[in-house]
């Protein structure tokens, strides 16, 4: 019975598009997530020229993140990150993240919470196996704001900390 309602969970994601999580990172700390197919028709695109190789460059008159040199469309897209500690509740930018990981699930792997002192900072790496990017989120005085989006190296050493 347990097989047959994850499978009708999984078909039911599949037919509307999207997937939705819960990753309890400690024990008073959940993240909640929500993941869409990528709408063409919802989005602007604007296209680079260089070296007569054309590129998706900007989605949205933004940068976009999850693609190595914009070679395709994203397949997917992350709309929904909520964090939860204890009873704060922060709702999390997740615009320009694209492609968050290869299955389209997200996994407590990809995220740390570390405290600070006086504030808190969630780390987060997004790959779907190219187009690696790293994010935080500075948590202080019961706001959240999002300080780094970034594919450069540096921003991934949280991991080996």
């Amino acid at each position: 019975m347990k097989k047959i309602l994850l499978l009708l969970f999984l078909i039911s994601n599949l037919t509307f598009g999207q997937t939705k999580g819960k990753i309890q990172l400690d024990k008073n700390v959940v993240l909640n997530w929500e993941i869409q197919n990528f709408d063409k028709t919802k989005h602007t695109f604007q296209y680079c020229k260089e070296s007569n190789w054309k590129y998706l460059c900007k989605i949205d008159n933004q940068e976009w993140f999850g693609s190595d040199f914009g070679m395709e469309f994203p397949k997917n897209e992350l709309t929904k990150l909520n964090l939860i500690i204890g009873t704060e509740n922060y709702d999390l930018e997740t615009s320009k993240m694209y492609n968050p990981n290869f299955s389209g699930y997200l996994s407590s792997s990809q995220f740390k919470l570390v405290d600070k002192g006086n504030y808190k900072i969630l780390y987060s790496f997004h790959s779907d196996g190219a187009g690696s990017y790293s994010v935080h989120w500075k948590i202080k005085n019961g706001k959240a704001e999002r300080i780094i989006l970034s594919r450069d190296e540096i921003y991934f050493e949280w991991q080996n900390e």
